[in-house]
């Protein structure tokens, strides 16, 4: 198999090799069902978009919460499981698959994804909307979706800025990014007299190791006449690093050019990555809200058992 499966559908298979082995650790249940599956090293090293964790581990730590949440296996000990008795009953006349709608039928997992505290009316599900993802995907997936509007707006307000303001948001972003200590070591230069360079970071405070800088609020996609030109404005001023921001795409020939020069560098930033970079510096954007998932620490409750 060369994609992890779905939470719902290690389920099965999980209380399957469970019943088989005895009691078994979470690493144990994790290898078992891996082999059980056949999953390839490279699949089993995919990670959540976020990085945390990969996503069999999370898929398999849902898949086991589920299972003990709905009374189908029992934790003898701190990270140890084994079936338990109704879960036994259930192997005896397995169904095909066992899913969330399956797991409605134990009143323990009904007691689980509901939040009595706050009334029947307004009872929170922690299974809603794509039943196919954990939480932890739910969430990144409504990240995700919330960064990508949030990326086309600032794109959008930026191919809205004059010339002059774009140029000072490039210079700006790269300041935000680490290059220069601060605004006082970037510098626009005159219009008309650059030559194809829009501005200058000067990576220490002497100015010996200088960035040249070309921002440009184009719509179509830039070819390789334009990348030619900012590499004859580098030689023209014995400078060997540059950066190209726009607000459009680049040609393939364009990007193949850039790459290939062994001279200098220039790097090719479009509009996308642009609006990308902004958000992750913080350039134009501020914090609405934050969200920290907690989970537990078995090295502090494991000092206090002893």
């Amino acid at each position: 198999m060369n994609t992890i499966p779905q939470y719902h559908t290690l389920m099965l298979p999980l209380l399957k090799v469970l019943g088989a082995g005895g009691e078994m650790t979470i690493k144990q249940m994790r290898d078992a069902v891996s082999e059980l599956l056949g999953l390839s090293t490279e699949v089993l090293g995919e990670r959540l978009p976020s990085g945390t964790q990969t996503t069999f581990e999370n898929r398999m730590g849902w898949a086991g919460t589920y299972h003990f949440k709905a009374g189908l296996i029992e934790r003898p000990r701190r990270a140890t499981y084994v079936v338990s008795q109704s879960g036994k009953e259930l192997l005896l006349n397995p169904p095909e698959a066992i899913g969330v709608d399956f797991l409605r039928s134990y009143s323990k997992f009904n007691d689980f994804v509901s939040t009595p505290r706050i009334g029947k009316e307004e009872q929170i599900e922690l299974v809603d909307g794509d039943d196919e993802l954990t939480p932890e995907e739910q969430i990144e997936k409504g990240v995700e979706r919330i960064r990508s509007e949030l990326q086309d707006e600032v794109l959008y307000r930026v191919k809205s800025l004059p010339p002059e303001g774009f140029e000072q948001l490039v210079l700006r972003l790269l300041v935000g990014m680490g290059y220069g200590g601060s605004m006082a070591d970037v510098q626009g230069v005159a219009r008309g007299a650059d030559g194809g360079v829009d501005g200058v970071v000067n990576q220490d405070h002497l100015g010996l190791d200088r960035i040249y800088i070309q921002a440009k609020r184009w719509e179509g996609s830039v070819g390789r006449p334009v990348i030619q030109g900012f590499v004859g404005a580098l030689a023209g001023v014995g400078a060997s690093k540059g950066v190209i921001m726009i607000t459009s795409t680049f040609a393939q020939p364009a990007l193949d050019f850039a790459r290939n020069l062994t001279d200098r560098r220039v790097v090719l930033v479009d509009g996308k990555s642009m609006a990308e970079l902004m958000i992750k510096h913080r350039i134009g954007v501020s914090i609405k809200q934050e969200l920290i998932i907690q989970r537990i620490d078995e090295d502090f409750f494991m000092d206090l058992e002893g």
